[in-house]
C-alpha cells in the first residue's frame, strides 16, 4: 500500500517542474504577445507523473517560490497567474487568465491578474479580490 505524499516532499519533487514552467513562461512572454500567451501556455503536454496533478499543492509551491522565479519585471499576481496557467494546464485543467482593474470609484487605480478553472476551491485562491474583469483569455 502506498503512503500519501507529504507536502514538503511534494515541494521538493515538484521543484524541477515549477522551474521548467517558469523558464517556459519567460520564453513565451518574449516570443508572443499577451493575447496569444494563454493559448500557448495551455498547449503544454500533461504531466507524465500522476502525483504532480495536485493543482492546489502546485499553487502553494509557486507561492513560496514566486519572488525567485522568472519572468522578472512582472507584478506578483500576473507572474503567479501565468505560472499557474501553465502548471494547471499540465494537470489536465482548462485555466483561463483574467486581467482586471479596481472597480470604479475605488482608489487607487490598480490592476490584478488571476486564473480560473471552474472549481470554487481553486478559483478562490486566485480570485478577483474586488477587481472588475477587463480581459480574459
Amino acid at each position: 500500500m502506498s503512503r500519501p505524499l507529504p507536502r514538503f516532499a511534494f515541494f521538493v519533487l515538484a521543484l524541477p517542474a515549477v522551474l521548467r514552467s517558469a523558464g517556459r513562461v519567460r520564453r513565451l512572454t518574449r516570443e508572443t504577445g499577451l493575447r496569444r500567451l494563454p493559448e500557448a501556455l495551455r498547449r503544454a503536454p500533461r504531466f507524465r507523473a500522476s502525483w504532480l496533478g495536485r493543482p492546489a499543492w502546485l499553487d502553494g509551491t509557486v507561492a513560496r517560490l514566486l519572488p525567485l522565479l522568472p519572468p522578472y519585471g512582472y507584478g506578483p499576481c500576473l507572474k503567479r497567474s501565468l505560472l499557474l496557467l501553465d502548471l494547471w494546464s499540465r494537470c489536465g485543467l482548462e485555466p483561463r487568465l483574467h486581467l482586471g482593474v479596481r472597480r470604479p470609484g475605488e482608489e487607487p487605480l490598480e490592476g490584478h491578474a488571476w486564473v480560473t478553472v471552474g472549481d470554487p476551491k481553486l478559483d478562490r485562491r486566485t480570485g478577483p479580490l474586488g477587481h472588475e474583469e477587463m480581459w480574459s483569455g
